[in-house]
């Protein structure tokens, strides 16, 4: 049951992650953000110069640049790592802390909260499935197909702000 869950988590993440991450910033920057519906986590809005000064487009892209190799890199090993569950896991850390990195790199006030939210869908996401590979006969897939659909609509709402160009 764990590679059979890894397996699945993989394409999942790496689905979610590639459609919500690599479809390219605005060019325009003229998407409106308003009713997204998902939580936000974390740090308030900021007014800092830097927030004011990274464009909506700049924010997009920073936040893809930082993810979308290691969505790809996860995705393109998805076969290999299917074999291997200590590796696919700490494929999805490294994804983790890439997506860490991308959130630290937007500064946007309009952006941030989107990356944010994104963030903890992914980690959400990534508890599930550190559950289920630790203690596979206890695996709650509810919670699993839950957290699978959160990074989806996490995607889905970042792409409101950062549609593909």
């Amino acid at each position: 049951m764990p590679r059979k869950t890894i397996a699945v988590a993989t394409a999942a993440l790496a689905v979610a992650l590639l459609a919500g991450c690599s479809t390219g910033g605005s060019e325009d920057g003229g998407s409106d953000a308003a009713g997204s519906g998902s939580t936000q986590t974390s740090a308030p809005r900021s007014a800092t110069p830097e927030a004011a000064s990274q464009s909506k487009a700049e924010a997009c892209s920073a936040f893809q640049s930082e993810v979308e190799d290691a969505a790809k890199d996860l995705q393109e090993q998805s076969s290999q790592l299917q074999a291997d569950p200590a590796a696919a896991l700490a494929k999805l850390d490294e994804l983790d802390q890439s997506v860490s990195e991308g959130v630290a790199s937007v500064q946007n006030a309009e952006v941030k909260p989107k990356a944010q939210a994104f963030q903890a869908a992914y980690r959400d996401l990534l508890t599930e499935v550190k559950a289920i590979t630790q203690d596979p006969a206890s695996a709650d897939m509810a919670a699993f197909k839950a957290s699978t659909q959160g990074l989806e609509a996490a995607s889905t709402d970042f792409r409101t702000v950062c549609p593909s160009s």
